[in-house]
């Protein structure tokens, strides 16, 4: 920190000419803003005064600021002063528009429609976003679709049971056999690392599998069962440690459960396989902080010095990648599932949209999908929280990519926010990049440990 301020220093007294604030973000002078707030980061000497339409801005010691603005609709003319220069910022805000009403459309007869490829969302709303999502199924499962709401088909699995699949995701084809399967044969195997169940079907059909105080499955359009509908209960033998459901040989449906590894107290995460995937790369920048620093080269800052304290523990570390390079999102979820991963952890530092720009959030927050890492998340968050000294930002679930489909426990941190000054001055010191890859391996100990 005392580096970055001497050098601001430095550089504020060694400038001859005026220069102006340095904006980051808005990313241009014109730019269109669907939102009643925005705001600007940026940096500036922290020896100037600098004011945004007359309105003092708060500059952190290391030159970094971040400074909310409302917006009128039309156009809103900003003027950035530091005493030196001046430059003008316009922003939009367009006319709210009032979106086309969209009804629901029953049909008279149900059609039959067949998934096109494979992880097709199957969804509790006909809406694309959101933790909404059922079941991801394979290519080739028929569905019987009743109506459609915009974009979607809804979907009838059994007499009270609606789903709804996008119509992208699904196509008509011709002579689709939509009549009921028949259950040939059930088997299971308990093997040291998992227990595998095996339900053989005369063809492949729909299925939801959830987690509750085990895993549930539903299997639909099955016969010889009340409404079409097989239900199975798998016991939970302890807190979970990953599994998947997949159709083998297009007839079997399996489920593989991993088994909770023995652990040693001292050593909890030797001989475990870590996935660890640093946010973005390449082109993919991700965030762009107030001193100008990339997220995906903190990113990777903090996952390569995580990776070697984790091979320090034993644990076998798997990178997503080790270099700055795209890596696009699902080969992201191939790579850890292909590796038969433990855990998955995805690290990426934050920035806010325009509507929370009056809360200027801060701090560290952890993500999760299933609930099965929701444990994993909330210990992680407690760690990270305590041994940086971040604000709590808190732990949620969405529906990130990157959490989705996993075979394991998975989740998403973001450390900190690159628009925070202060967070911002941190992230980019080796100190506290080394102090952040040390604290999220001790969250992951602290989690094995507990559900030990």
């Amino acid at each position: 920190m005392f580096r970055i301020i001497l050098l601001l220093v430095l550089l504020c007294i060694s400038t001859i000419s005026a220069q102006a604030a340095q904006i980051v973000y808005p990313k241009s002078d014109s730019v269109v803003i669907n939102s009643d707030k925005t705001f600007f980061i940026g940096n500036e000497c922290p020896e100037n005064t600098l004011k945004i339409n007359n309105e003092q801005v708060e500059i952190h010691p290391s030159g970094g600021f971040f400074h909310p603005v409302k917006l009128q609709t039309g156009e809103n003319v900003f003027t950035i002063d530091n005493g030196e220069e001046v430059i003008i910022y316009k922003i939009t805000r367009p006319e709210k528009s009032t979106p086309p009403q969209t009804k629901q459309i029953n049909y008279n007869s149900p059609k039959t429609f067949i998934t096109k490829s494979n992880n097709v969302p199957l969804r509790s709303t006909p809406v694309d976003s959101g933790l909404n999502r059922l079941q991801h199924l394979e290519d080739a499962i028929a569905l019987n679709i009743i109506g459609e709401y915009g974009n979607f088909y809804k979907v009838q699995l059994a007499r009270d049971d609606y789903a709804w699949i996008s119509k992208n995701d699904v196509k008509t084809a011709e002579n689709i056999d939509n009549k009921p399967a028949k259950i040939q044969s059930y088997i299971y195997d308990e093997l040291p690392q998992k227990r595998v169940f095996t339900l053989k079907l005369s063809k492949k059909v729909p299925y939801i599998l959830s987690e509750t105080s085990g895993l549930d499955l539903v299997v639909y359009n099955v016969d010889g069962f009340y409404e079409n509908k097989y239900e199975f209960h798998i016991n939970k033998t302890g807190k979970p440690f990953g599994y998947k459901i997949y159709y083998k040989n297009r007839t079997e449906l399996v489920i593989e459960v991993k088994n909770y590894p023995n652990i040693d107290k001292k050593t909890p995460l030797k001989g475990l396989t870590i996935t660890v995937d640093p946010g973005h790369g390449g082109d993919e920048y991700g965030a762009i902080g107030c001193l100008c620093d990339k997220e995906k080269d903190i990113n990777l800052a903090i996952s390569l010095k995580l990776r070697d304290y984790l091979q320090s523990t034993g644990a076998n570390v798997v990178m997503t990648r080790d270099e700055d390079k795209e890596i696009p999102l699902y080969d992201r979820v191939t790579i850890s599932n292909r590796a038969n991963s433990d855990i998955f952890i995805s690290i990426h530092n934050n920035a806010p949209p325009d509507s929370s720009a009056t809360a200027n959030p801060s701090g560290t927050s952890v993500y999760w999908f299933y609930p099965q890492s929701k444990l994993l998340a909330a210990k992680m968050l407690e760690t990270l929280t305590c041994e940086l000294g971040t604000n709590n930002d808190k732990v949620r679930g969405e529906s990130f990519a990157v959490i989705r489909n996993t075979q394991s426990p998975a989740i998403l941190i973001e450390v900190g926010y690159m628009t925070d000054p202060e967070d911002n001055s941190k992230l980019i010191t080796e100190e506290f990049q080394d102090k952040a890859a040390q604290a999220i391996l001790h969250g992951l100990e602290n989690y094995l440990n507990d559900i030990q």
